[in-house]
């Protein structure tokens, strides 16, 4: 089945994402008080004495999980573990896990919003990217892309 454009849209979003996600994660766990990133005086409004657990969480879930689900929106691979974990509602495991993404993020910001205020341009690029990921992934074509896929492997 031909992938629908909408696809190729998702990805860049999903990449773009990751990219930031690394960027960040990385500088947070480099350098834990947030000086690189100009951001050492937000640490006294945060539960954490560092930005380590901040780091983790952005080089984990905004990072690397990005990665992996471009990947396997892409390539399907068939990880049986998460396929239960995640594909129970008839759609292919990696497409759940992006709209299970796109929560996290909204998620994310809320929690950011609420202990530090919503004041830094990054944030909005991240909600707009949340949203776009969210809504492109439950564009019709997207859907049906990956209905299909499990139920072709549900034949086999």
């Amino acid at each position: 089945m031909k992938r629908p454009f909408a696809l190729y849209w998702l990805s860049f979003f999903l990449l773009f994402l990751a990219f930031g996600g690394l960027y960040g994660g990385i500088a947070m766990l480099l350098d834990p008080s947030g000086g690189s990133l100009d951001m050492a005086g937000i640490l006294p409004l945060l539960p954490v004495s560092s930005f380590v657990l901040p780091g983790l969480f952005l080089l984990l879930v905004m990072g690397l999980t990005p990665l992996a689900l471009v990947y396997a929106l892409l390539s399907r691979p068939k990880w049986d573990g998460l396929a239960r974990l995640l594909g129970r509602n008839g759609r292919y495991w990696a497409w759940n896990a992006t709209l299970l993404l796109s929560l996290t993020l909204a998620i994310w910001l809320m929690v950011q919003g609420w202990l530090i205020g919503f004041q830094w341009p990054i944030q909005y690029v991240t909600a707009v990217n949340a949203l776009l990921i969210l809504l492109l992934a439950l564009t019709p074509g997207v859907r049906r892309h990956y209905a299909y896929a499990v139920r072709k492997q549900q034949d086999k």
